[in-house]
């Protein structure tokens, strides 16, 4: 298989890479975070870009790229650190409407490319930890084709500049049960729908839902009642994707950043790229980064094959990935020494950015069990 990118895709990774190098590096950040980690300038030029609909389909006014683009989108994103909530709209969010297949979805997502609606997902719970299928929250028949909605959402980032949230419910069945899920598109100042925001330690910033019999009808329904666990499935897929491709780009960053430190810093009368214990630390640290992006491939590919193969390679490469990035980044930090740790140094950050990534759609050790628990012991 050809992983060379085509002209196109070459054109767009340097558009990128000039426009988020510009005006979301780390330098830029403290202003930006300060905003809630949104700025409306950045905003408008991600949407003038197209940014926004890369891997949307035309009839809803997108690119109708791939995941292949929005990777190379999320690896430079991570390179610089940014803040912008990229993911969490234009991916996670964006990916779980389209899926929906709803017109109600489609209308939102035109409005999201344009610029002018933030929706987000809102499906993590205080013990899904990592499980997409368990929805605790209820949705109480209140009449035909009315529900009330009762329960909390927890890290749901960008919440705080969302102008829409996808909110899952379960209208039927057990906590863990795949059917009986069902989303509805809650307005931010919907009544009986309670926001917290809280700046995480990686500095983005996510929202605490409390859902206090919230009363929604049809008109709040994305698709059917009850079928929300593919659209949820897929919008993760892309998004976990999307993780994984910016977890490279820190990774990648995190060790030149090193190796460029070790050539300037001198212990003993010499620098400590002369060190043959470094040497062998930082060639560890660039195999690491290079299976973390063979992985990134793979989950790449398997986007569109047979959902029980996607499912597998996916735990595969975010557990990996996972794994691979908290030792890059913690060695990134270790050979830096105490400036490592320090708040305006930036490799630091570095570790905060994996650490959350780590955290996000389930951990290493989620999906290390997952794929245990995948394999069948004949005797």
């Amino acid at each position: 298989m050809n992983f060379e990118l085509n002209e196109e895709q070459n054109m767009l990774k340097d558009s990128v890479t000039r426009f988020i190098e510009d005006r979301c590096r780390f330098e830029v950040r403290p202003g930006i975070v300060d905003n809630g980690a949104f700025a409306p300038a950045n905003w408008a030029t991600f949407a003038e870009l197209g940014l926004l609909g890369l891997a949307l389909p035309d009839v809803v006014g997108g690119l109708g790229f791939s995941a292949i683009e929005t990777a190379l989108v999320m690896e430079q994103m991570g390179r610089v650190l940014a803040v912008d909530p990229y993911w969490s709209i234009a991916v996670l969010a964006a990916q779980t409407l389209l899926a929906t297949a709803d017109g109600k979805s489609h209308a939102l997502l035109e409005s999201l490319i344009a610029g002018k609606s933030k929706p987000v997902l809102a499906h993590d719970e205080p013990l899904s930890q990592g499980d997409l299928s368990w929805v605790a929250t209820r949705a109480q028949q209140a009449g035909h084709r009315k529900w009330r909605l009762s329960g909390e959402k927890i890290a749901v980032v960008a919440g705080n500049v969302a102008d829409h949230f996808i909110v899952s419910a379960r209208t039927a069945g057990a906590n863990a049960d795949e059917e009986g899920i069902s989303l509805f598109l809650l307005a931010r100042d919907t009544p009986g729908l309670q926001r917290t925001d809280w700046r995480l330690v990686d500095n983005r910033w996510a929202s605490h839902l409390v859902l206090a019999d919230v009363e929604v009808d049809e008109r709040h329904l994305l698709g059917q009642a009850g079928e929300g666990f593919y659209a949820i499935e897929q919008g993760a897929a892309h998004a976990l994707v999307g993780l994984c491709a910016e977890a490279v780009g820190v990774m990648e960053r995190a060790l030149w950043l090193t190796r460029d430190y070790l050539k300037i810093r001198k212990q003993f009368g010499q620098t400590l790229s002369t060190f043959q214990s470094l040497q062998h630390r930082m060639s560890e640290m660039l195999i690491e980064l290079e299976l973390s992006r063979a992985m990134l491939h793979s989950a790449l590919c398997s986007l569109d094959g047979p959902l029980p193969e996607r499912r597998q390679a996916l735990s595969m490469a975010k557990a990996h990935i996972g794994q691979s990035g908290h030792f890059v980044c913690a060695q990134a930090i270790q050979l830096h020494g105490g400036i490592g740790v320090t708040e305006e140094y930036v490799v630091g950050h570095h570790f905060k950015r994996m650490t959350m990534i780590n955290s996000t759609l389930g951990s290493p050790t989620f999906h290390f069990e997952r794929i245990a628990a995948s394999y069948v012991v004949v005797e």
